[in-house]
């Protein structure tokens, strides 16, 4: 049997809004989940327009690299509010009816690939070789009903597209969420030429607690589970499953390592704990793919916490100057967006209130976002970290230097703080210390 692709009723019936609009060369990115023998594609978004008073452009197909970058710094933005088990699946266009063949599947080639290689620079994790390797392209004809659907091989960006069918589905339902409390203690060295000069790249220390848990067993219920048995078995209803991670240090292949002895002024210190969850399709989902996807989101959740951090030093100039620095990073907030309960995720400083990611949902989501659909839970600080919830810790560090402004987009990192979750990761850096809550 072959592959089955299934479009979710909210999807669908998004996408024939849009063409209802004649919004033709409307560009956005499809989410969803892909197993090796069924795709779910659950929510469209389309691409935010540089100035709200412009129009999508005629001719899709003579896209400069200016609307290419745009729409996929849309997609990386999208990606970071996804849960575990949910990715970017593809892009959609709404097909002008005089685009020709070969005009439309070099314009789509151009926008998955560049969609695909700006979501995978934020992640810590591959993917398995059994994964399918492929990111689908939705065409929506302007000038009929019809939608064709496409997948294009990310591994072999220049293999020719294949036309498959889909059907439509609500998928509303047998959506298993699991979820775990992640203990995080890590710490980065920072070269001496570089220790006040905190940058994105430096997050490139991650790797190694990354592989960590990559590596980790698990308990489920406090029991161990064979990988091949099914996530949810013995259970009456879908109850959320919660899982254990029992991490250890990294395997090493001693002929893999090489002994570096490098001069190192200060670090990074990530620590604390992070509540993280997941969600897969169907009553048969194993235990393998659970921790898969949990895993990863652990791994995503911290990376963007802490990138953002940089970059909010970057935009703020690093921010307090002085002996000492306390910065709060961003809360992780989730949102039930879908009938079938996937929520997806923002994140929000500490100066940004409910309006702001009521706001953000609608710029990246193109979705109304009512108040009541905010998972709402009392922050609780840790108290092995010493923090009230009352009162910042104070933390006595070296001085920083300033750090040149960078805006490389448009787009705004807004969120919610007031609808913080349990759990805290702390950040600290030789220059200047953070604080992130973690969500339920």
């Amino acid at each position: 049997m072959g592959k089955t692709y299934l479009l979710g009723e909210y999807s669908e019936k998004y996408l024939k809004k849009l063409k209802g609009e004649e919004r033709y060369g409307t560009t956005g990115v499809l989410l969803g989940q892909a197993t090796s023998s069924k795709t779910y594609i659950i929510f469209a978004a389309r691409t935010p327009l540089k100035d709200q008073a412009e129009l999508p452009p005629d001719k899709p197909d003579e896209m400069n690299a200016s609307d290419i970058e745009w729409m996929a710094e849309h997609a990386r933005q999208v990606s970071r509010m996804l849960p575990g088990g949910i990715l970017v699946l593809g892009i959609f266009l709404i097909r002008p009816a005089k685009m020709s063949k070969e005009e439309a599947q070099d314009i789509f080639r151009k926008l998955t690939n560049a969609v695909e290689s700006a979501v995978a620079k934020e992640r810590l994790w591959n993917f398995a070789e059994d994964e399918p390797p492929e990111r689908i392209v939705l065409q929506v004809y302007a000038d009929s009903k019809k939608m064709k659907l496409r997948t294009f091989d990310i591994h072999n960006p220049q293999t020719p597209p294949k036309l498959l069918d889909y059907k439509s589905n609500s998928l509303t339902s047998a959506w298993q969420l699991v979820e775990a409390t992640i203990n995080v203690d890590i710490h980065i060295p920072v070269a001496a030429t570089a220790e006040n000069q905190l940058e994105k790249n430096s997050l490139k220390g991650l790797n190694i607690w990354a592989k960590q848990m990559m590596q980790s067993n698990y308990l489920i219920g406090g029991y161990y589970k064979d990988a091949e048995s099914i996530i949810g078995e013995g259970s009456k209803k879908k109850t959320p499953v919660e899982i254990q991670f029992l991490t250890s240090p990294p395997e090493i292949n001693p002929d893999d390592t090489v002994a570096v002895i490098e001069s190192c002024g200060s670090g990074i210190y990530v620590k604390g704990t992070v509540r993280c969850r997941a969600y897969l399709h169907g009553s048969k989902a194993k235990v393998k793919d659970a921790i898969q996807s949990l895993k990863r989101d652990v791994l995503n959740t911290v990376y963007v916490r802490c990138e953002m951090v940089c970059e909010d030093r970057i935009v703020n100039k690093g921010g307090d100057a002085g002996d000492s620095a306390t910065h709060r990073a961003p809360h992780r907030v989730f949102a039930s967006t879908l009938p079938s309960g996937v929520a997806f995720c923002d994140y929000g400083f500490s100066d940004e209130g409910s309006k702001d990611l009521e706001e953000r949902y609608k710029e990246l989501l193109d979705y109304d976002l009512h108040p009541a659909q905010l998972e709402r839970v009392e922050e609780t600080m840790l108290e092995e970290m010493g923090v009230s919830p009352t009162k910042e810790p104070e933390l006595k560090l070296f001085e920083e230097d300033e750090v040149e402004v960078i805006a490389e987009t448009g787009f705004k990192y807004t969120g919610m703080a007031a609808a913080a979750g349990v759990g805290v990761i702390a950040i600290a850096v030789s220059v200047i210390v953070y604080f992130i809550a973690g969500s339920v």
